[in-house]
């Protein structure tokens, strides 16, 4: 579920790039000369530019209905973010699933944990038994690939899956607790206090509206619950896998117009944005401490 999106995402964007670079071989850089026609345009480099300045961010539908479930903090009985519910409710797919329209077969893992997912949260607040019925359709249909070694697994689907379906047959006002277990696969593990350590300066575990929502239904920590809202100002009524991205995203982006060798025309981007990442890891920013351990 995480990373299926984030690499959709970024295939974009090298597609987006690649139009503008018509002359490359591959596995090859571009010599300069070569680029001189294909960038000329002043247009396409603005185009290009701006993808600096603003990360497009695609929302999961996974990790929407895991804020959907969480109550509210003044009344256990209602969710806190109603406007994430009633997406739920308005996003399903002609089929009965949630998840991406025209993807490929190879990501029914992935629409089973998000339909899944959804009708947790539609069963939680007593709404949408049609959708219910569509949904649980889709899952008799298709519950064969979830066991299926050649489908493509989201990572932790064979953990967060089967927990999902145990917390289906025994949803309850009272088990919060057990949303964290089949969000990020805790099990019965019961200090809270070692897993407030990885909380982030922001308020997220992990930059993960899930992961912070399943945090927040068994914590009511105030810092869960200001990022979650943050984010959906942002976004609205729905969220995306991750939040934020934006230094990441544009240190991919860099590293895709090096290898495409014109990124001579955008250095003073280039070098404004390394600035800008140099500074916060000298800081020690816990934003950019996932970044750092994938580069170690």
């Amino acid at each position: 579920m995480f990373s299926d999106k984030i690499w959709r995402y970024w295939i974009l964007i090298k597609l987006f790039i690649f139009l503008y670079s018509a002359s490359a071989e591959s596995g090859k850089k571009i010599p300069p000369e070569a680029n001189t026609d294909v960038l000329g345009n002043e247009r396409r480099k603005e185009r290009i530019r701006s993808l600096f300045n603003k990360v497009e961010l695609s929302v999961s539908t996974y990790d929407t209905a895991w804020v959907a479930m969480v109550p509210s903090p003044h009344h256990s009985q209602a969710p806190c973010f109603s406007r994430c519910v009633d997406w739920i409710l308005d996003n399903q797919l002609s089929d009965g699933s949630w998840g991406l329209p025209q993807q490929s077969i190879r990501l029914i893992k992935d629409d089973l944990s998000s339909t899944l997912a959804c009708i947790l949260a539609l069963k939680r607040w007593g709404v949408g038994e049609e959708q219910i019925n569509r949904g649980s359709n889709f899952l008799e249909l298709n519950f064969g690939s979830s066991t299926d070694e050649n489908q493509h697994s989201p990572t932790g689907f064979d953990i967060i899956f089967p927990g999902m379906l145990e917390y289906s047959d025994n949803q309850s006002p009272q088990s919060e607790a057990y949303l964290a277990y089949v969000s990020e696969g805790m099990g019965n593990l019961q200090n809270w206090d070692l897993v407030m350590k990885f909380q982030r300066k922001n308020g997220s575990f992990f930059n993960s509206p899930s992961t912070t929502a399943a945090s927040l239904c068994h914590t009511q920590n105030s810092g869960c619950l200001n990022y979650l809202c943050h984010v959906l100002e942002k976004f609205r009524d729905a969220v995306p896998t991750v939040y934020p991205l934006d230094i990441y995203a544009r240190l991919c982006m860099v590293d895709s117009l090096e290898k495409l060798g014109i990124d001579r025309h955008f250095w003073l981007e280039i070098r404004t944005m390394l600035d800008e990442t140099y500074h916060s890891w000298l800081l020690d920013d816990n934003r950019y401490s996932w970044m750092r351990q994938r580069v170690l």
